[in-house]
């Protein structure tokens, strides 16, 4: 129960939902050179549904068909994929820095417990 705070829940479900977008950018990116691939992206949804004690962000993988900016009809944009990418890599880093501050404060709390 200690580890389970609302802070940390919402914390650790969009650490999972910016890995399925570093796995999908990464995918694309793997597919520059694949005839037809077509680039995806993920949506989340805006909120996070809490249920009790466990916090979910839905996130959906969306194939990006409408456009296409290869002959061989890839459309995926090495520029755009690689700015997301790092966007992604400071987010994750933004939330792990936030976790290890909350664990910080919880080990200040129990080394000013009473002696």
């Amino acid at each position: 129960m200690l580890f389970n705070t609302k802070p940390l829940g919402m914390m650790r479900a969009s650490l999972q939902g910016l890995s399925v977008q570093q796995e999908v950018i990464l995918h694309n990116l793997a597919n520059i050179d694949t005839p037809g691939y077509k680039a995806k992206y993920v949506s989340f949804e805006d909120t996070l549904k809490g249920m009790g004690d466990r916090y979910d962000l839905k996130a959906h993988v969306i194939t990006d068909e409408a456009t296409s900016i290869r002959p061989d009809g890839n459309n995926v944009d090495t520029d755009t994929q690689s700015m997301a990418l790092y966007q992604n890599y400071v987010q994750q880093l933004y939330l792990y820095q936030k976790i290890s501050g909350q664990f910080t404060n919880l080990r200040y709390v129990l080394n000013q417990g009473p002696k």
